[in-house]
Protein backbone atom coordinates (compact mmCIF):
# COMPACT_ATOMS: atom_id res chain seq x y z
CA UNK A 1 0.00 0.00 0.00
CA UNK A 2 0.96 3.65 -0.84
CA UNK A 3 -0.60 6.67 0.71
CA UNK A 4 0.02 9.52 -0.83
CA UNK A 5 -0.46 12.74 1.72
CA UNK A 6 1.13 12.28 5.30
CA UNK A 7 -1.05 14.96 7.26
CA UNK A 8 -3.42 13.94 10.41
CA UNK A 9 -5.76 12.07 7.41
CA UNK A 10 -2.64 10.35 5.94
CA UNK A 11 -0.87 9.22 8.78
CA UNK A 12 -4.07 7.52 10.38
CA UNK A 13 -4.45 6.15 7.54
CA UNK A 14 -1.22 4.34 7.48
CA UNK A 15 -1.78 3.93 10.72
CA UNK A 16 -4.89 1.95 10.44
CA UNK A 17 -3.43 -0.07 7.42
CA UNK A 18 0.08 -1.21 9.67
CA UNK A 19 -2.55 -2.14 12.10
CA UNK A 20 -4.33 -4.79 9.49
CA UNK A 21 -0.72 -5.93 8.54
CA UNK A 22 -0.60 -4.29 5.65
CA UNK A 23 2.86 -2.85 4.38
CA UNK A 24 1.92 0.81 3.78
CA UNK A 25 4.29 3.90 2.56
CA UNK A 26 3.46 7.10 3.17
CA UNK A 27 4.55 9.68 0.62
CA UNK A 28 4.98 13.05 1.05
CA UNK A 29 5.97 16.75 -0.21
CA UNK A 30 6.68 18.11 3.03
CA UNK A 31 6.46 15.86 6.08
CA UNK A 32 6.77 18.67 8.71
CA UNK A 33 3.66 20.41 6.93
CA UNK A 34 3.88 24.00 7.18
CA UNK A 35 1.49 24.26 4.34
CA UNK A 36 -0.36 22.07 5.69
CA UNK A 37 -4.10 22.26 6.74
CA UNK A 38 -3.26 20.15 9.65
CA UNK A 39 -0.49 22.46 10.98
CA UNK A 40 -3.06 25.21 10.26
CA UNK A 41 -5.80 24.17 12.04
CA UNK A 42 -7.93 25.69 14.94
CA UNK A 43 -8.21 22.54 17.40
CA UNK A 44 -11.56 21.90 17.56
CA UNK A 45 -13.19 18.34 17.80
CA UNK A 46 -16.79 18.00 17.78
CA UNK A 47 -19.29 15.38 17.10
CA UNK A 48 -22.39 18.13 17.12
CA UNK A 49 -22.91 17.54 12.77
CA UNK A 50 -26.33 17.40 12.11
CA UNK A 51 -25.34 13.90 9.44
CA UNK A 52 -25.49 11.02 11.15
CA UNK A 53 -22.32 9.58 8.89
CA UNK A 54 -20.59 13.16 10.75
CA UNK A 55 -21.45 12.03 13.98
CA UNK A 56 -20.70 9.01 14.12
CA UNK A 57 -16.92 8.95 12.43
CA UNK A 58 -16.46 11.89 15.30
CA UNK A 59 -17.62 10.30 17.80
CA UNK A 60 -15.32 7.16 16.93
CA UNK A 61 -12.63 9.46 17.21
CA UNK A 62 -13.15 11.22 20.09
CA UNK A 63 -13.69 7.87 21.86
CA UNK A 64 -10.17 7.20 20.80
CA UNK A 65 -8.56 11.14 21.72
CA UNK A 66 -10.44 10.43 25.27
CA UNK A 67 -8.50 6.60 25.64
CA UNK A 68 -4.89 8.34 24.52
CA UNK A 69 -5.79 12.43 25.54
CA UNK A 70 -2.32 13.10 27.26
CA UNK A 71 -0.86 11.81 24.02
CA UNK A 72 -2.83 14.18 22.15
CA UNK A 73 -3.27 17.27 23.67
CA UNK A 74 -6.95 16.43 23.98
CA UNK A 75 -8.94 18.77 26.32
CA UNK A 76 -12.38 17.61 26.62
CA UNK A 77 -14.18 20.87 27.98
CA UNK A 78 -17.17 21.10 24.87
CA UNK A 79 -18.63 23.27 22.31
CA UNK A 80 -21.24 26.05 23.39
CA UNK A 81 -23.09 26.81 19.70
CA UNK A 82 -25.41 29.99 19.79
CA UNK A 83 -27.94 30.23 17.60
CA UNK A 84 -30.43 32.97 16.16
CA UNK A 85 -34.19 32.42 15.70
CA UNK A 86 -33.95 29.94 12.69
CA UNK A 87 -30.83 27.89 13.09
CA UNK A 88 -32.07 27.36 16.49
CA UNK A 89 -35.21 25.25 15.84
CA UNK A 90 -33.05 23.42 13.28
CA UNK A 91 -30.56 22.41 15.90
CA UNK A 92 -32.70 21.09 18.75
CA UNK A 93 -34.38 19.01 15.99
CA UNK A 94 -31.04 17.07 15.67
CA UNK A 95 -30.73 16.53 19.14
CA UNK A 96 -32.49 13.32 18.95
CA UNK A 97 -30.19 11.85 16.18
CA UNK A 98 -26.78 13.35 18.01
CA UNK A 99 -28.20 11.64 21.49
CA UNK A 100 -28.85 7.96 19.47
CA UNK A 101 -25.24 8.06 18.20
CA UNK A 102 -24.06 8.22 21.94
CA UNK A 103 -23.39 12.27 21.66
CA UNK A 104 -24.65 13.66 24.79
CA UNK A 105 -25.76 17.54 24.20
CA UNK A 106 -28.16 19.78 26.03
CA UNK A 107 -29.74 22.31 24.73
CA UNK A 108 -29.87 26.06 26.73
CA UNK A 109 -31.83 28.81 26.74
CA UNK A 110 -30.63 32.71 26.46
CA UNK A 111 -30.14 32.81 29.90
CA UNK A 112 -28.34 29.51 30.50
CA UNK A 113 -25.92 30.35 28.26
CA UNK A 114 -24.97 33.85 30.17
CA UNK A 115 -25.12 31.53 33.28
CA UNK A 116 -23.10 29.31 32.09
CA UNK A 117 -20.65 31.79 30.53
CA UNK A 118 -21.04 35.08 32.17
CA UNK A 119 -18.67 36.72 30.27
CA UNK A 120 -21.22 36.17 26.89
CA UNK A 121 -23.79 39.67 28.41
CA UNK A 122 -24.62 41.00 25.14
CA UNK A 123 -27.78 38.29 24.19
CA UNK A 124 -28.68 40.04 21.80
CA UNK A 125 -30.26 37.37 18.89
CA UNK A 126 -29.43 34.58 20.63
CA UNK A 127 -32.22 32.57 20.79
CA UNK A 128 -30.62 29.32 22.56
CA UNK A 129 -27.88 26.95 22.29
CA UNK A 130 -26.09 23.98 22.56
CA UNK A 131 -23.61 22.68 24.76
CA UNK A 132 -21.95 19.21 24.29
CA UNK A 133 -19.11 18.27 26.58
CA UNK A 134 -18.08 15.38 24.91
CA UNK A 135 -16.37 17.75 22.15
CA UNK A 136 -13.39 19.63 23.04
CA UNK A 137 -9.88 21.13 21.96
CA UNK A 138 -7.33 18.81 20.59
CA UNK A 139 -3.65 19.61 19.52
CA UNK A 140 -3.09 18.71 15.75
CA UNK A 141 0.49 18.04 15.67
CA UNK A 142 0.46 15.76 18.39
CA UNK A 143 -1.89 13.82 17.34
CA UNK A 144 -0.26 13.64 13.53
CA UNK A 145 2.90 12.93 15.39
CA UNK A 146 1.11 9.76 17.43
CA UNK A 147 -0.63 8.80 14.38
CA UNK A 148 3.18 8.35 13.01
CA UNK A 149 4.78 6.95 15.56
CA UNK A 150 2.05 3.96 16.11
CA UNK A 151 2.57 3.41 12.45
CA UNK A 152 6.39 3.39 12.51
CA UNK A 153 6.25 0.67 14.93
CA UNK A 154 3.67 -1.18 13.34
CA UNK A 155 6.40 -1.37 10.44
CA UNK A 156 5.17 1.47 8.10
CA UNK A 157 7.04 3.71 6.42
CA UNK A 158 7.45 7.51 5.96
CA UNK A 159 9.01 9.10 2.69
CA UNK A 160 9.98 12.76 2.75
CA UNK A 161 10.22 15.34 -0.10
CA UNK A 162 8.17 13.26 -2.72
CA UNK A 163 5.78 14.69 -5.14
CA UNK A 164 4.37 12.10 -7.00
CA UNK A 165 4.73 13.10 -11.23
CA UNK A 166 2.81 10.14 -12.75
CA UNK A 167 0.65 7.78 -12.14
CA UNK A 168 -0.71 4.18 -14.04
CA UNK A 169 -3.15 2.68 -11.78
CA UNK A 170 -4.55 -0.90 -13.21
CA UNK A 171 -6.58 -3.99 -11.71
CA UNK A 172 -4.49 -5.48 -9.78
CA UNK A 173 -1.50 -3.13 -9.31
CA UNK A 174 0.17 0.41 -9.72
CA UNK A 175 3.11 2.23 -10.39
CA UNK A 176 4.17 5.58 -9.54
CA UNK A 177 6.58 7.91 -11.15
CA UNK A 178 7.83 9.91 -7.96
CA UNK A 179 10.51 13.25 -8.00
CA UNK A 180 12.64 13.91 -4.87
CA UNK A 181 14.03 17.05 -3.66
CA UNK A 182 17.74 16.28 -3.03
CA UNK A 183 17.41 19.41 -0.47
CA UNK A 184 15.12 20.55 2.33
CA UNK A 185 12.13 23.10 0.54
CA UNK A 186 12.18 26.47 1.18
CA UNK A 187 9.06 28.37 1.95
CA UNK A 188 8.50 29.60 -1.49
CA UNK A 189 9.43 26.35 -3.30
CA UNK A 190 6.60 24.97 -1.60
CA UNK A 191 3.98 27.22 -2.22
CA UNK A 192 5.37 26.53 -6.15
CA UNK A 193 4.92 23.21 -5.93
CA UNK A 194 1.71 22.75 -4.19
CA UNK A 195 0.27 25.43 -6.04
CA UNK A 196 1.26 24.57 -9.43
CA UNK A 197 1.66 21.10 -11.12
CA UNK A 198 5.28 19.85 -10.47
CA UNK A 199 8.47 20.84 -9.03
CA UNK A 200 9.80 23.60 -11.49
CA UNK A 201 12.74 24.05 -12.88
CA UNK A 202 14.39 25.84 -10.17
CA UNK A 203 14.38 22.26 -7.79
CA UNK A 204 16.88 20.09 -7.85
CA UNK A 205 16.26 16.19 -7.34
CA UNK A 206 15.83 13.05 -8.60
CA UNK A 207 12.86 10.54 -10.19
CA UNK A 208 12.29 7.30 -9.35
CA UNK A 209 9.32 4.29 -9.24
CA UNK A 210 7.62 3.04 -7.07
CA UNK A 211 4.92 -0.16 -7.33
CA UNK A 212 2.37 -1.24 -4.92
CA UNK A 213 -0.82 -3.40 -4.86
CA UNK A 214 -3.25 0.05 -4.13
CA UNK A 215 -3.09 3.84 -3.30
CA UNK A 216 -4.71 6.14 -1.13
CA UNK A 217 -4.95 9.64 -2.17
CA UNK A 218 -5.05 11.72 0.82
CA UNK A 219 -3.61 14.43 0.25
CA UNK A 220 -5.99 17.07 1.23
CA UNK A 221 -6.30 20.11 -0.32
CA UNK A 222 -3.50 18.84 -2.85
CA UNK A 223 -5.33 15.89 -3.87
CA UNK A 224 -6.31 17.01 -6.90
CA UNK A 225 -2.91 16.67 -8.35
CA UNK A 226 -3.13 13.20 -7.76
CA UNK A 227 -6.55 12.69 -9.04
CA UNK A 228 -5.69 14.93 -12.39
CA UNK A 229 -2.79 12.05 -13.29
CA UNK A 230 -5.40 9.37 -12.77
CA UNK A 231 -8.55 11.28 -14.81
CA UNK A 232 -10.35 11.10 -12.11
CA UNK A 233 -12.99 14.01 -11.64
CA UNK A 234 -12.49 16.70 -8.74
CA UNK A 235 -15.42 17.73 -6.68
CA UNK A 236 -13.77 20.07 -4.55
CA UNK A 237 -11.67 23.82 -3.89
CA UNK A 238 -9.25 25.03 -1.37
CA UNK A 239 -10.76 27.72 0.75
CA UNK A 240 -8.39 29.97 2.42
CA UNK A 241 -9.21 30.11 6.20
CA UNK A 242 -8.03 33.04 8.66
CA UNK A 243 -7.34 32.40 12.24
CA UNK A 244 -6.16 35.07 15.06
CA UNK A 245 -4.27 34.63 18.15
CA UNK A 246 -5.32 38.15 20.50
CA UNK A 247 -5.11 38.79 23.90
CA UNK A 248 -7.24 40.74 26.09
CA UNK A 249 -5.62 40.07 29.48
CA UNK A 250 -9.04 41.23 31.40
CA UNK A 251 -10.83 38.29 30.90
CA UNK A 252 -9.85 34.32 30.83
CA UNK A 253 -11.75 31.79 28.81
CA UNK A 254 -9.62 29.13 30.13
CA UNK A 255 -12.41 27.13 31.47
CA UNK A 256 -14.60 27.12 28.22
CA UNK A 257 -14.41 24.94 25.31
CA UNK A 258 -14.78 26.05 21.64
CA UNK A 259 -17.83 28.73 21.50
CA UNK A 260 -19.00 29.48 18.59
CA UNK A 261 -21.34 33.04 17.98
CA UNK A 262 -24.56 33.24 15.95
CA UNK A 263 -22.05 35.61 13.83
CA UNK A 264 -20.21 32.41 12.97
CA UNK A 265 -17.15 33.77 14.59
CA UNK A 266 -15.42 30.87 16.95
CA UNK A 267 -12.97 31.63 19.85
CA UNK A 268 -11.21 29.13 22.64
CA UNK A 269 -8.51 30.15 25.16
CA UNK A 270 -5.08 29.59 23.46
CA UNK A 271 -2.06 29.46 26.54
CA UNK A 272 -2.06 32.92 27.29
CA UNK A 273 -4.03 34.19 24.86
CA UNK A 274 -7.30 33.44 22.85
CA UNK A 275 -7.28 32.02 19.32
CA UNK A 276 -10.44 33.23 17.50
CA UNK A 277 -11.24 32.46 13.85
CA UNK A 278 -14.05 33.40 10.91
CA UNK A 279 -15.02 32.51 7.99
CA UNK A 280 -16.23 34.92 5.56
CA UNK A 281 -18.48 33.64 2.82
CA UNK A 282 -17.36 35.34 -0.25
CA UNK A 283 -13.54 34.29 0.80
CA UNK A 284 -12.62 33.10 -3.21
CA UNK A 285 -11.32 29.56 -4.19
CA UNK A 286 -7.91 28.76 -4.83
CA UNK A 287 -4.35 27.96 -3.03
CA UNK A 288 -4.21 31.25 -1.00
CA UNK A 289 -1.49 31.28 1.86
CA UNK A 290 -1.66 35.10 2.95
CA UNK A 291 -2.78 35.91 6.33
CA UNK A 292 -4.38 39.42 6.59
CA UNK A 293 -2.84 40.47 10.01
CA UNK A 294 -4.64 42.70 11.67
CA UNK A 295 -6.75 44.42 9.35
CA UNK A 296 -8.89 40.99 9.56
CA UNK A 297 -8.87 40.90 13.06
CA UNK A 298 -10.53 44.49 12.64
CA UNK A 299 -12.76 43.95 10.20
CA UNK A 300 -13.95 40.08 10.94
CA UNK A 301 -12.90 39.08 14.65
CA UNK A 302 -13.19 42.17 17.01
CA UNK A 303 -16.63 43.55 16.04
CA UNK A 304 -18.19 40.19 16.44
CA UNK A 305 -16.44 39.31 19.94
CA UNK A 306 -17.08 42.63 21.24
CA UNK A 307 -20.84 42.50 20.13
CA UNK A 308 -21.08 39.31 22.45
CA UNK A 309 -18.83 40.48 25.16
CA UNK A 310 -18.21 43.42 26.88
CA UNK A 311 -14.73 42.05 28.44
CA UNK A 312 -13.58 42.36 24.62
CA UNK A 313 -13.79 45.80 24.05
CA UNK A 314 -10.19 46.46 24.57
CA UNK A 315 -9.10 43.29 22.66
CA UNK A 316 -5.98 43.52 20.57
CA UNK A 317 -4.51 41.59 17.86
CA UNK A 318 -0.99 39.62 18.31
CA UNK A 319 -0.29 36.95 15.62
CA UNK A 320 -2.48 34.42 13.47
CA UNK A 321 -2.24 31.95 10.31
CA UNK A 322 -4.30 31.38 7.29
CA UNK A 323 -4.60 27.75 5.88
CA UNK A 324 -6.74 25.61 3.59
CA UNK A 325 -10.17 24.21 3.99
CA UNK A 326 -10.41 21.23 1.17
CA UNK A 327 -14.26 22.05 1.01
CA UNK A 328 -16.82 19.68 -1.40
CA UNK A 329 -19.72 20.10 -2.76
CA UNK A 330 -21.92 18.99 0.01
CA UNK A 331 -19.42 19.95 3.22
CA UNK A 332 -18.50 15.68 3.69
CA UNK A 333 -15.02 14.55 2.94
CA UNK A 334 -15.11 11.65 0.01
CA UNK A 335 -13.93 8.68 1.53
CA UNK A 336 -14.02 5.24 -0.16
CA UNK A 337 -12.83 4.02 -3.28
CA UNK A 338 -11.87 6.42 -5.78
CA UNK A 339 -12.51 3.79 -9.46
CA UNK A 340 -14.07 0.83 -8.96
CA UNK A 341 -12.76 -0.58 -11.90
CA UNK A 342 -8.67 0.10 -9.80
CA UNK A 343 -6.78 -0.17 -6.97
CA UNK A 344 -7.27 3.25 -6.13
CA UNK A 345 -9.27 4.79 -2.76
CA UNK A 346 -9.23 8.34 -1.19
CA UNK A 347 -9.95 10.03 2.02
CA UNK A 348 -9.74 13.85 1.18
CA UNK A 349 -11.98 16.83 1.10
CA UNK A 350 -13.47 17.19 5.03
CA UNK A 351 -14.43 20.28 4.32
CA UNK A 352 -12.74 21.49 7.56
CA UNK A 353 -13.55 17.87 9.62
CA UNK A 354 -9.86 16.30 8.83
CA UNK A 355 -8.45 16.30 12.28
CA UNK A 356 -12.07 15.61 13.78
CA UNK A 357 -12.68 12.95 11.69
CA UNK A 358 -9.36 11.37 11.30
CA UNK A 359 -8.95 8.51 13.02
CA UNK A 360 -12.66 7.05 12.67
CA UNK A 361 -11.97 7.70 8.78
CA UNK A 362 -8.58 5.84 8.65
CA UNK A 363 -10.19 3.03 10.50
CA UNK A 364 -13.28 3.19 7.94
CA UNK A 365 -10.94 2.95 4.76
CA UNK A 366 -8.26 0.42 6.36
CA UNK A 367 -11.34 -2.07 6.70
CA UNK A 368 -12.77 -1.53 3.39
CA UNK A 369 -9.04 -1.97 1.68
CA UNK A 370 -8.21 -5.20 4.24
CA UNK A 371 -11.47 -6.87 4.14
CA UNK A 372 -12.92 -5.19 1.16
CA UNK A 373 -16.24 -3.68 3.05
CA UNK A 374 -16.59 -1.77 6.16
CA UNK A 375 -16.83 -2.87 9.28
CA UNK A 376 -16.71 -1.71 12.49
CA UNK A 377 -17.08 2.16 11.09
CA UNK A 378 -19.79 2.71 7.56
CA UNK A 379 -17.95 5.22 5.79
CA UNK A 380 -20.52 4.22 2.52
CA UNK A 381 -22.53 7.91 2.51
CA UNK A 382 -19.35 9.58 1.56
CA UNK A 383 -18.27 7.60 -1.32
CA UNK A 384 -17.69 10.17 -4.50
CA UNK A 385 -20.28 8.37 -6.42
CA UNK A 386 -23.06 10.16 -4.13
CA UNK A 387 -22.48 13.24 -6.53
CA UNK A 388 -23.41 11.66 -9.59
CA UNK A 389 -25.88 9.67 -7.77
CA UNK A 390 -27.80 13.27 -6.00
CA UNK A 391 -27.02 12.26 -3.13
CA UNK A 392 -25.54 14.81 -1.38
CA UNK A 393 -24.78 14.46 2.52
CA UNK A 394 -24.96 18.33 3.31
CA UNK A 395 -23.91 19.35 6.02
CA UNK A 396 -25.15 22.63 7.31
CA UNK A 397 -23.56 23.05 10.87
CA UNK A 398 -20.50 24.58 9.39
CA UNK A 399 -18.14 26.74 10.13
Amino acid sequence: MIVIGAGVVGSSVTMALAERGLKTLAVDIDLSGRLSSSEKNAGGVRATWWQRVNIALCRASIEYYQRMRDEVGFRQKGYLWLYDQETFARAVEHIPLQRELGHPIEALTRAEVNRRVPEIDKLDGIAGATFSPADGLINPNLLKGHYRARALKLGAQFLDRTYVVALDAGASSVRLQCWQSDEPHSDEGLVRMMTQDGPGEAETGHVFELNCDSIVIAGGAWSPSAMKLLGLRNWTQPIRRQVCIVDNRETNLANYGMIVDTSGVYFHNEGAHILAGYSPPDEPPGYHFNYDGEPFFLNEIWPRMFARMSSMERLRHVTGWAGLYEVSPDRSAIVGRADPTKRVYEAHSFSGRGVMQSYGAGQALADLIAHGKYCAFDASALSRDRFDRGEQVWEELHI
